[in-house]
This record gives structure tokens, C-alpha cells and sequence, in this order.
């Protein structure tokens, strides 16, 4: 079974890590791998061709300019013929558009997984209107979510959507240091660190994450704050922790490939999200067993247990964000129990062994659909 996996270059956030971890696991399950990434510009983001080098037969970089570039149609319909492709498999919007175009006249099977469709702009909007019309063309398409399967089923055949939760490799994520030799690495000492991971873009809500550390300061907890990652709101994000006069206790790492050694620093991960699928960094985070605080958004409520295996608060609530970051801070003992119970249930529930087989059999059941 030969599966030609294509993304967009955006960045290596959510919807990259999960890609790459079903690769790999689908390699181990026997699936020849390929890998397509769209290459918009010089400073597109192509780590996830090195990331998966060892689980793919083949990657490559998609030269795809402007709006829409007809040169990538023709180049991605000659790769899947040359190289008797059986399944396309596309992550978000863009290459849904690609994959859909590029295999008229082919009768290859197509697969689409739903991360998520962000509305902030007109363009967005649309883009989200034409890629749920263009997915009624595909043999399934993937939700990682409750609310992204409901959004699914008013678009097209329910036989053709199918509900797969996002998973993790348990071992990477095992803690491999110490929380006090990971705080040494980063030369924080013994103050608390609460951590964010993902993309600086204003669905993270991070700026609540900031105005409730600013609180915890002026209350005299001794912490600070590291936010790994990139994004649109970098510069902005640093002047509001200028503004809140926190800046030397908030750390912009950027983005980084050592998160196990970060999570390990962390005495509490923050999920301030506005807007959320399944999140993978939530199930980063349970698996080396560092309390969780998130917000009710999306599926989080499914992998979170409030009060068992995490705290959950509602969204634009940077007041609820403080109080929880402050329980887990201030009770240690609660906070242990919680972190072993999360590394269990991501064990038990959210493996990216099991997440790959599901994977595997619905490319079993639309090959065997003839």
C-alpha cells in the first residue's frame, strides 16, 4: 500500500507532529510511505521532510507560488502516477484543494484529515466554505474531533467520515531528566515554570496565559514563564509581557525540537486555547506526567478529567487560569496524583500505535471498496 501524505509549509505545529508520528507508525505497520510538502517561498518551514526521512520512501518539496500555482497540479499528478501512488492523504485545506485536482483522470483513493478550520479573516472563511464542498469528493475524511465530525456531516456523506483522536509516541515523551536538572539546563534555578507549546497566534489565547502570571507575580510566587513556539503574535506577545512588567520572567524560546526536555521543566503546562480540536501538546504534556491546566474548548474536555487527570476552566477567563495555576503550585500532592493518572490514561487511551491503527484499516476498507 503505497500513501502519499502532502502538507502545507506553514510552520511544524499540531497538525506537522501528528503527520509525522502517523507516518511513523504506519511504516512500522508496513505502509510505503511518501511525503509532499508544499513549498510556498524560501523561508517555508521543510522540517518535517527531515523529521520523517527514515519512515518515507521518497520526500519532496512542492514548489507551489501564489494563490493557486496550476504547475503544482501537474507536478503532484505525475508524482502519483509515476510512483503508482494508491492513496493520497491530505492534512488541511490547501492540500485538499491539490490532491482533489491532481487526481482527475487518476481514480486514486483520497483521504483528507480535519485538523481544524480557523475563521479570522474573509479569506479564511472562504477558504473553510470551499474546502468542505471540495472534501464530498474524497473516499474519507478525518475528524479529530467531536465538533469537527458534527461540522463534517453537514457537508457531506456521513459513510464517509470517521472520527480518529489524535495520539502520541508514549516513550519520546517519558521523562528522561529530572524536573531540577531540566531547570538547571535552562538556568531558571527553583522558581516554578509554567509552560505553554504551540503557535503564537491569537486562538492560543496566550495573552491570558501572561496577564495570570502577571497576577501569580504580584502575589509573590516566585515563577516564571516559558512559551516555546512561533507565530504572528511573537512581537506582540513580548510587548504585552513588557507591559505587565513580567518580560524577565518570560521565556520565548521560539520553536524547538527538545520539547521532552522542556515538558520536564515545566511544574505546570498551560492551554489558554479560544479555539481547539484535539491537541496534541495536552497529550504531550499527560504523557510525561506534568499537571494540566487548559481551557473547555474543542475535545479537550475528552482527554481531560477536571480535577482527576488536570484542571479545566473556561476560555477568556485569565482570573479561572490563575486560581488553577495557583491549586496545582500550591498542592503538591494533589498535583502528583493528577500526573500519574493523566500518564496513564494517555497509555490506556491516546497512543499513536493505536491512533495508526485505525488509520491502517480504514485505508484497508476504502482500497477493499474497489
Amino acid at each position: 500500500m503505497r500513501v502519499l501524505h502532502l502538507l502545507s509549509s506553514t510552520g511544524y505545529h499540531g497538525a506537522e507532529n501528528m503527520a509525522a508520528e502517523l507516518i511513523r507508525q504506519l511504516a512500522a505497520q508496513g505502509v510505503r510511505n511518501h511525503l509532499g510538502v508544499f513549498r510556498s517561498s524560501d523561508r517555508s518551514n521543510l522540517d518535517i521532510l527531515e523529521i520523517t526521512q527514515r519512515d518515507v520512501e521518497n520526500g519532496i518539496a512542492f514548489d507551489c507560488r501564489g494563490r493557486f500555482d496550476v504547475r503544482t497540479v501537474f507536478a503532484l499528478h505525475r508524482y502519483v502516477r509515476s510512483h503508482e501512488i494508491d492513496i493520497i492523504h491530505s492534512h488541511k485545506y490547501k492540500t485538499n484543494l491539490y490532491a482533489f485536482l491532481a487526481n482527475l483522470g487518476l481514480r486514486k483513493k483520497l483521504v483528507s484529515t480535519c485538523h481544524n478550520w480557523l475563521g479570522h479573516s474573509l479569506a479564511m472563511t472562504f477558504y473553510a466554505w470551499l474546502d468542505k464542498r471540495i472534501l464530498r469528493n474524497f473516499d474519507m475524511a478525518v475528524g479529530v474531533s467531536n465538533e469537527i465530525v458534527a461540522e463534517l456531516k453537514k457537508h457531506m456523506a456521513q459513510h464517509k467520515i470517521i472520527r480518529i483522536g489524535n495520539g502520541v509516541d508514549i516513550r519520546k515523551y517519558q521523562k528522561f531528566v529530572s524536573r531540577h536538572e531540566a531547570k538547571r539546563q535552562l538556568q531558571i534555578g527553583s522558581r516554578h515554570m509554567v509552560g505553554f507549546v504551540g503557535r503564537l497566534s491569537p486562538e492560543k489565547g496566550i495573552d491570558y496565559l501572561l496577564r495570570a502570571v502577571g497576577n501569580l507575580v504580584k502575589e509573590g510566587f516566585d515563577l516564571c514563564a516559558l512559551i516555546v513556539g512561533d507565530g504572528e503574535q511573537a512581537e506582540a506577545l513580548k510587548a504585552e509581557a513588557r507591559t505587565l512588567q513580567i518580560a524577565d520572567r518570560v521565556i520565548f524560546t521560539g520553536n524547538r525540537s527538545d520539547t521532552p526536555m522542556l515538558y520536564a521543566a515545566m511544574d505546570v503546562f498551560v492551554l489558554p486555547s479560544l479555539q481547539e480540536a484535539f491537541p496534541m501538546v495536552i497529550l504531550e504534556a499527560m504523557a510525561c506526567g506534568v499537571p494540566v491546566v487548559a481551557t473547555r474548548v474543542g475535545d479537550v474536555a475528552e482527554i481531560i478529567d477536571s480535577g482527576k487527570t488536570g484542571l479545566l476552566v473556561e476560555m477568556r477567563d485569565a482570573m479561572a487560569l490563575q486560581v488553577a495555576i495557583k491549586e496545582v503550585l500550591t498542592h503538591q500532592d494533589k498535583a502528583e496524583c493528577m500526573s500519574a493518572a493523566a500518564r496513564t490514561r494517555t497509555e490506556k487511551n491516546f497512543s499513536s500505535a493505536a491512533m495508526a491503527g485505525q488509520y491502517y484499516s480504514m485505508y484497508e476498507r476504502i482500497m477493499g471498496a474497489g
